[in-house]
């Protein structure tokens, strides 16, 4: 059957080539099957370093509106850059639509999400994004742990700073540089190092 498919699709296509005022099946695929332009598929290709947030939530809407939606690492890419300009409640907007539009969160997204959540003092939020991440079956990386170090410090949570690297050791994670930098600057602003 599926034979018997493949060779009428490659029938039909060589009927069509030839007629006037057909345009070629390359570009009917590519027209019917990429939502996006041509412009945005080079900017999401080339990278998004430098990209203005206007620029930005345009490519987003147009990202939403097309069909198929595009993949998670096209909306990771965008989320990354939107992160790195500090707008990060336009990033955590940005993570619901993708929810509500059924698009499946990975670890990384995860993690922009929960960095962004502690970095507005959200913790409440971003600790429950780390259990949704966990129940969902995602191990949170080095990198998640060090967003929500750092979440609990600048919010003067330093206790609770301790117990997440105490749990991150039972856990069989290794505290990098970073881990213990945050720690230590926490420390200095609530003036307890002894």
């Amino acid at each position: 059957m599926s034979r018997l498919v493949a060779i009428s699709s490659k029938r039909f296509v060589h009927l069509e080539k030839g007629k006037h005022g057909t345009s070629s099946p390359s570009f009917c695929w590519r027209r019917v099957f990429s939502g996006l332009s041509d412009d945005s598929r080079e900017i999401l290709r080339n990278g998004l370093r430098d990209i203005k947030l206007d620029d930005a939530i345009d490519l987003l809407s147009e990202m939403v509106k097309s069909r198929p939606l595009p993949s998670i690492i096209e909306f990771s890419k965008l989320m990354s850059a939107i992160a790195k300009m500090k707008k990060y409640d336009v990033v955590i907007s940005m993570g619901e639509q993708m929810q509500m539009l059924g698009i499946s969160h990975s670890l990384y997204t995860y993690s922009i999400l929960i960095n962004c959540f502690c970095r507005q003092s959200q913790l409440s939020l971003a600790l429950a994004v780390l259990g949704k991440m966990m129940k969902l079956g995602y191990e949170p990386s080095l990198v998640t742990f060090n967003s929500l170090l750092n979440g609990f410090c600048q919010g003067n949570r330093i206790s609770d700073a301790v117990c997440l690297v105490d749990q991150m050791v039972e856990m069989g994670y290794k505290p990098d540089t970073v881990t213990f930098n945050t720690l230590i600057h926490g420390l200095f602003l609530t003036n307890k190092v002894s």
